[in-house]
């Protein structure tokens, strides 16, 4: 049985699957046919072209290819306006998020991006608040050793990593006095990884991550990408060793979830862009 199939009954050979994928359909003689099916990457595309609902992929559910609505459109200024004031949150409510709205997030997410439409990243959710302090505490100390070992006597240290020793100190500081500099007490976190060796994997997970931090900003949560955890984990496996991440993967982005205290009343100022017009 083919991979892919157009029903020659509905087809009406408009073209516009040869259009958006030559590689697998063309269009000869007023009919359609498929090619190195084989090659199919599954994105979808011709289903949610076609206007005749002519195509069918063994592998895709057409209840998964709902209509887009007739009236969706949102104007340039208004995205702007979202995409400026979504801001990063570090002082949570204390309030737990629920599970359904942590799967909301999770659900957005696998509609991102992903090179040749790979899907790879894998997502683990943290909704537990004494794992969230047990990373954070974990954290903190690989940062208070990581300080004191490159502030022994003789350490020449570069000047890009200089920039951060405060910022290590302070994970330290904080802990020491009992508070949470690394996920500032947030209620959950959302972890995404994916295979280590995989060229794309960096810029999947990260592109899942920013549908995550959206689609959270719109339903009234705050998040934050933590910088800190995921460089001391990958230093450090025992730091996340209730996670369970496979060793052929690699953890490349992590966020907090919570409900925010406080509300931005303004857009905020930016340095402008460094761009080359060629």
């Amino acid at each position: 049985m083919a991979k892919i199939q157009v029903d020659q009954e509905k087809c009406i050979a408009c073209g516009d699957c040869a259009t958006a994928c030559p590689a697998i359909f063309v269009l000869e003689g007023g009919k359609v046919r498929t090619v190195d099916e084989e090659h199919c990457t599954l994105c979808g595309h011709c289903l949610a072209f076609c206007p005749a609902e002519a195509i069918s992929i063994r592998e895709l559910d057409p209840g998964e290819f709902p209509d887009i609505p007739k009236d969706l459109k949102i104007s340039a200024e208004t995205l702007g306006t979202f995409l400026r004031s979504r801001r990063s949150c570090r002082v949570f409510a204390d309030k737990e998020v629920p599970r359904q709205a942590l799967e909301k997030l999770i659900d957005m997410a696998r509609y991102a991006p992903s090179g040749h439409n790979s899907q790879n990243f894998e997502f683990v959710v943290i909704n537990n608040r004494q794992m969230v302090r047990a990373l954070a505490q974990r954290t903190a100390v690989f940062y208070g050793n990581l300080y004191k070992m490159l502030s022994a006597p003789g350490v020449n240290i570069p000047p890009w990593l200089q920039t951060h020793m405060r910022g290590f100190r302070l994970n330290w500081d904080y802990y020491q006095a009992g508070k949470d500099r690394i996920f500032r007490d947030a209620p959950a976190l959302i972890v995404i990884h994916a295979l280590a060796e995989n060229n794309s994997s960096a810029q999947n997970c990260h592109l899942a991550m920013a549908h995550i931090m959206l689609q959270a900003h719109a339903m009234g949560l705050g998040t934050c990408i933590n910088g800190y955890f995921t460089s001391a984990a990958e230093r450090d496996p025992s730091i996340v060793k209730e996670l369970e991440i496979p060793k052929e993967n690699k953890i490349f982005t992590c966020c907090t979830v919570g409900y925010p205290v406080l509300k931005f009343r303004k857009l905020v100022q930016r340095k402008p862009p460094s761009v080359r017009w060629l």
